[in-house]
């Protein structure tokens, strides 16, 4: 299986390059984030990769990090969703965006992307919410305002998870309001509990 390619960048295409790697050019199919990043190295790149084999043919994806890797073989691994459709996902939305998809259980942001229709979308979300949202970074959907606190958001979060509360809601109501610096442990609790109690979460 290939992993990585390490080489310099021969030919860029509209969803392609051509990656050599001591005298032999691999094509990769990519998405316009990674085709975009493409365009800006000179000399050598790094891409990760993901295969896929079919009866008719090998197709190799690549991706200018290993997030975007992540969510390509995340995506895929729903029913209806192929490397086409995923790549499509991944060229239409930023990771905040798909971030904001599963946290809000928002079908509109992946039909923004080519060939995803309200039924797929809604698929998406059924199929991998609960497992992204246990899987998402604090830091990087809790509010920026807090994301140097981001150990006392998560002590908030973890005595809510304790008191019996939903993590989607937790993370959804934490990420949707704002805080302070250096905000209190028990401020926080308290704002995010009547918050939660008063049915306001997002």
């Amino acid at each position: 299986m290939i992993t990585h390619l390490n080489g310099s960048i021969e030919k860029i295409a509209e969803n392609s390059i051509v990656v050599d790697v001591n005298g032999v050019g691999y094509g990769v199919t990519c998405s316009a984030r990674t085709i975009n990043e493409a365009r800006s190295h000179s000399g050598l790149i790094h891409i990760f990769t993901a295969m896929s084999i079919r009866e008719d043919s090998w197709t190799l994806y690549g991706f200018i990090t290993e997030q975007e890797r992540f969510w390509f073989n995340t995506l895929i691994s729903v029913q209806g969703v192929g490397g086409k459709v995923a790549i499509a996902i991944l060229s239409a939305l930023s990771d905040d965006d798909i971030y904001n998809a599963f946290l809000n259980g928002d079908r509109t942001i992946f039909s923004r992307a080519d060939g995803v229709g309200p039924k797929l979308a809604t698929r998406i979300i059924t199929e991998l919410k609960d497992k992204i949202v246990g899987k998402i970074d604090l830091s990087s959907t809790i509010s920026s305002q807090i994301t140097s606190e981001s150990s006392v958001a998560n002590d908030v979060i973890s005595a809510l998870l304790n008191l019996g509360y939903q993590r989607a809601d937790v993370l959804r109501t934490v990420a949707s309001m704002q805080f302070e610096e250096n905000c209190e442990f028990g401020v926080m609790l308290k704002r995010v509990l009547n918050k939660l109690s008063s049915g306001a979460a997002p």
